[in-house]
């Protein structure tokens, strides 16, 4: 028996939950121990902390002292959150919260980016603007008495002439002129001379999307195009991680899409050539299908089994009526001719795709009822997705895809009616696979060497979040009352979508939250608009709407127009299960609304007491040949907050499969023995039994490139270059003209050089006019087949050998092109795709070496391409932490402690 209304998919939604939920469907008959853990954060200091906007600065900023090295700590570390793809659009605006992109999405554009950005830097405490330029928008964020100009969208920081202090908006396509352009005045100088992350001044872009010049960009902050939005900040906060497990609750986080081979997949319509499941994205085309190279998407696996006895149910279920356990275990009605109903609460913690429910229920006559119903606004309204048509055992299988996609939670109640006798209907279990999906590249991460990993559990309380779509009239599934409101079909994208119907009156929403236990702390705002004189309030009602308590009220109608605002009350009288929370605007005119507004009731557990929990790492480790071996860590952490140390092998930074996590006991293992064969024990520790002892923690390097030798000196080449795709150096002078050639290989990229094939073997040697002490090496090359350094897969071959006469030469060496990730310093800002595939290759000298002449003796294996060759007279490298702070035990997660920074415009 299927669901009803399930969407795009064959006999099942999700196939690898078909696998889990067979195993779990046997092992749930077991007795696990009742136990619960809230608001579990499990992060390593390997990456951030993104569990909510506080524990994401202060992981990313607090070893810092400097407000600049701050803010490039966030510029990094975005640079790997996010890829420049077609943007996530939520509720008609484009995703700016930082914490629910991150987590779960990636996918921006430069305004994307910008718009997150401004609320991440605000939230900093740091004033901020929202810039359009020519087809680009960037974003500034002030310290140190000026505005700076920070692009993580193309992933690109300019400084002024000094090199060292960033640049802002208007400088860096300004008129200018320094020794770097040789004196020599031109617009954009900044632009094209003062890039920190380009291959060479008026060269291309390193970290970006596709090949992108500097020149390119130098158009972008053309002086005539520059649009400062005074009025607007595009950004959005509220979101958090909230991750709550109960005893047989299993979450798995896959760092890779786990649809890659499901049955089920189609053809998406952005790319004939990508099929993807529906089962496992959020939206009706996969987000991924627009850019498959970027590999953002990952999916989580989260299995529940509530045990059907009377104190498991009491720990698991949302709700219990008339309905009880039945002996040894299961659901029966309480009395016949009385309907009974059991609701249980789903959760993902990263955004859910998919939901399969197994079951098994007993009808014994067709007088009998069993129906199972979904609600995704916390029980307000219900639509019924399976209802019993058989009489006998029944094992339903009900798969849930458009009811709850892009949820974070929904409600699951199961009916029963017995006409007759009430053990004549009976629930004899049931089980629950979500899936999710979540940003790959975000997720808690190992590198080589020592892992400090972080365990812990925050605020033990569960929470109630209502994020309605304010388009329309999306809203009313979570409005109970409403006065004097219209809604826009369409955000506008810069004006509130809900405003008042009549101005000059007050207009209001109000929303309704219903907990199953004591209501401990509420938490609403949201994102406001006020271009006009009049307020905006926020009222909360603890007894039905009898009284309100105004809780804010913003007047401010400076722009920017677009305010960010929270407010935390904690003071909840006891015994209360039920808030109201409501939303008064009034204005004389129509500039007044809404944007968004999140809200979240945080209440008492069933079981509140400390656990245990299991944490289980697997990731591949990265052999010499570049071949992988899969290893895994269990551990079990008795007493939360805790820290634990995981060290990896191999000749690089591990390839992450996944993080497994529940309380520990007797929920089964994430691969259980067959059916039968009792509980597969959890082994903890390593899972070869290896530890790689002594391990160091894995610290990042700095480079420092020195005098570039060869530029501009001449050269001869013992073969000419072909012709190919645009390439050519008729005039002797591209291979040192001081302009390296772009990241990526292919399309244009071969006009920037000389190509040659495999029938040849040149040699390039420069004169560098007298000797000089040549401490380094650099040659730029890419070519046909597009391989990728970073695979191994580069089969070319170059010697560099010097001379101070032109008659005896030395080899100092030939250049790796094997490279590993390890070694990528952190102030190089690699490809959205994470290819290394045209990339400026070193050779560093233990020592500097005397010459005049230097032969780079090239060995192509393929169409081999260079844009450029470089003596230097040094580069250097030296450790940089990146200086990852793990979470110290405070609660950062209260949007009300981060006021966002108005300023006004001048």
């Amino acid at each position: 028996m299927m669901g009803l209304g399930s969407r795009r998919s064959g006999p099942s939604v999700a196939f690898a939950l078909a696998a889990a939920l067979g195993a779990l469907a046997w092992a749930c008959l077991e007795s696990p121990l009742e136990a619960q853990v809230c608001n579990v954060k499990v992060v390593t200091d390997a990456n951030p902390d993104y569990s909510d906007i506080g524990s994401m600065l202060h992981s990313i900023t607090d070893n810092w002292q400097e407000t600049k090295d701050k803010c490039w700590a966030i510029y990094y570390w975005n640079h790997i959150a996010r890829r420049q793809t077609a943007p996530t659009i939520l509720h008609g605006m484009e995703l700016t919260d930082p914490v629910r992109q991150f987590n779960d999405y990636g996918y921006t554009m430069c305004s994307t980016i910008s718009g997150n950005n401004c609320a991440i830097f605000a939230a900093l405490g740091l004033p901020v603007k929202f810039w359009d330029i020519s087809l680009h928008t960037v974003m500034e964020v002030q310290y140190d008495g000026k505005y700076h100009m920070f692009d993580n969208s193309l992933s690109a920081l300019y400084t002024t002439c000094d090199g060292k202090t960033l640049a802002g908006v208007a400088e860096i396509g300004a008129q200018g002129a320094c020794e770097k352009s040789g004196g020599k005045t031109e617009p954009g100088h900044i632009a094209k001379y003062h890039c920190l992350y380009s291959t060479s001044k008026n060269g291309f872009l390193t970290g970006c999307d596709t090949q992108r010049s500097v020149a390119e960009e130098y158009r972008c902050f053309n002086p005539n195009g520059l649009k400062y939005r005074y009025y607007f900040n595009s950004w959005d906060l509220g979101h958090r991680y909230i991750l709550n497990l109960r005893d047989g609750e299993v979450y798995t986080r896959y760092y890779r899409r786990m649809d890659a081979d499901s049955p089920n997949k189609v053809q998406q319509r952005e790319n004939k050539g990508y099929e993807a499941d529906p089962a496992y994205f959020v939206g009706k085309t996969d987000p991924e299908a627009a850019n498959p190279r970027y590999r953002i998407r990952g999916n989580g696996i989260r299995t529940f089994v509530p045990p059907l006895t009377a104190e498991g149910l009491a720990a698991s279920a949302e709700s219990i009526s008339g309905v009880r356990a039945a002996s040894p275990s299961g659901v029966v009605p309480v009395a016949a001719g009385q309907p009974g109903e059991l609701v249980f609460k789903i959760e993902g913690a990263n955004v859910i795709t998919a939901t399969m429910i197994k079951a098994l229920f007993i009808r014994k006559t067709a007088d009998d009822q069993v129906a199972i119903s979904v609600s995704t606004n916390n029980g307000l309204t219900w639509k019924e997705v399976w209802r019993a048509d058989k009489t006998g055992r029944l094992s339903p299988v009900v798969d849930l895809v458009d009811q709850i996609n892009g949820s974070y939670d929904f409600l699951v109640k199961v009916r029963l009616l017995a006409k007759a006798a009430a053990p004549d209907v009976t629930l004899d279990y049931i089980v629950f696979g979500t899936l999710t999906q979540l940003n790959s590249k975000t997720q808690p991460r190992l590198k080589i060497g020592k892992n400090t990993v972080y365990v812990g559990a925050g605020e033990q309380t569960e929470s109630i979040v209502y994020w309605p779509d304010l388009q329309g009239t999306a809203y009313k599934q979570y409005a109970c009352e409403e006065e004097n409101l219209r809604t826009l079909d369409k955000h506008t994208g810069y004006n509130g979508v809900m405003k008042p119907a009549q101005p000059g009156k007050p207009g209001s929403v109000t929303f309704k939250m219903d907990a199953p236990r004591q209501i401990t702390k509420i938490t609403y705002g949201g994102r406001l608009f006020l271009r006009s004189k009049g307020h905006i309030d926020f009222l909360h009602s603890f007894d039905g709407g009898k009284t309100w308590e105004k809780s804010y009220t913003w007047t401010d109608n400076t722009p920017p127009w677009d305010h960010i605002q929270y407010v935390t009350v904690s003071d909840v009288p006891a015994g209360v299960r039920s808030v109201r929370l409501k939303y008064v605007m009034e204005s004389p005119d129509s500039e007044i609304g809404l944007f968004a507004v999140r809200m979240e009731a945080n209440y008492k557990p069933a079981d509140a007491s400390p656990k245990p929990m299991e944490v289980t790492f697997t990731w591949k480790e990265v052999q010499e040949d570049y071949s992988t071996v899969t290893r895994s860590h269990t551990q079990l952490v008795e007493k939360l907050p805790a820290r634990y140390e995981i060290n990896v092998g191999g000749a690089d930074h591990p390839v992450m499969e996944s993080l497994w996590v529940k309380v520990a006991g007797a929920a089964p293992h994430p691969n259980p023995p067959p059916k039968g064969e009792g509980t597969r024990e959890v082994k903890y520790g390593y899972s070869d039994g290896r530890d790689n002892a002594g391990a160091k923690k894995f610290v990042d390097r700095w480079v420092t490139v020195g005098k570039v030798l060869s530029k501009g000196k001449p050269y001869t080449v013992t073969e000419k270059s072909l012709t190919n795709w645009g390439a050519g150096d008729a005039d002797g002078k591209k291979l040192t003209d001081g302009v390296v050639g772009s990241t990526y290989t292919g399309g244009s990229s071969y006009a920037a050089g000389a190509i040659y094939d495999a029938k040849q073997k040149p040699e390039i040697t420069v004169d560098l006019g007298k000797p000089e002490k040549c401490g380094a090496f650099r040659i730029h090359g890419g070519g046909y087949p597009w391989w990728d350094a970073m695979r191994g897969e580069v089969k070319d071959k170059v010697e560099v050998l010097t001379s101070t006469d032109n008659k005896e030469y030395a080899s100092q060496g030939f250049f790796n092109f094997n490279l590993r990730w390890k070694d990528i310093p952190a102030n190089y800002m690699w490809t959205d795709e994470e290819s290394f595939c045209a990339h400026n290759d070193e050779l560093i000298l233990a020592k500097p070496v005397e010459a005049r002449y230097v032969k780079f003796k090239i060995t192509p294996a393929r169409f081999t391409s260079i844009s450029e060759v470089q003596v230097l007279d040094s580069i250097g490298y030296e450790p940089f932490d990146m200086k990852i702070a793990l979470p110290d035990g405070r609660d950062r997660s209260d949007l009300a402690a981060y006021p966002l920074k108005h300023v006004p415009s001048k």
